[in-house]
């Protein structure tokens, strides 16, 4: 599998992420500094999974660093991706997920890619 992260696998549709944050049937684990919503769904992609990441503009005022952890965050789930879609495939199963960053200021890559593989594992179990 490639190491890609493309349009068809970023959640877009308002359907879909408002059917996510409703109350029911949803997956929630929380790995400081992130927040992992997800929920199992019957779409017609060719992904087993598609993503969004959130950023408050309440907790990072600036549009850089919130675009920087945005970042960020897409580049450690598109490393690591690939034991989600192992599990998903096997199971014959389809996810919204959604990250939410919930610290008040931009952290290094590294804890950021650390907490995203954790969040990535408790969700495979």
């Amino acid at each position: 599998m490639k190491n890609t992260f493309c349009k068809e696998e970023r959640l877009c549709s308002k359907i879909l992420i408002d059917s996510l944050f409703e109350e029911k049937d949803k997956l929630k684990f929380t790995e400081y500094p992130w927040m992992l919503i997800a929920k199992e769904v019957e779409i017609d992609s060719k992904y087993p999974a598609q993503v969004m990441f959130s950023v408050s503009k309440r907790k990072i005022k600036l549009a850089v660093n919130r675009n920087k952890v945005k970042r960020k965050g897409k580049e450690a789930y598109r490393l690591n991706k690939s034991s989600l879609y192992d599990w998903l495939e096997k199971r014959n199963k389809k996810l919204i997920l959604c990250f939410i960053y919930l610290e008040k200021k931009p952290l290094p890559y590294s804890l950021l890619e650390e907490k995203i593989i954790v969040l990535l594992s408790r969700l495979t179990k």
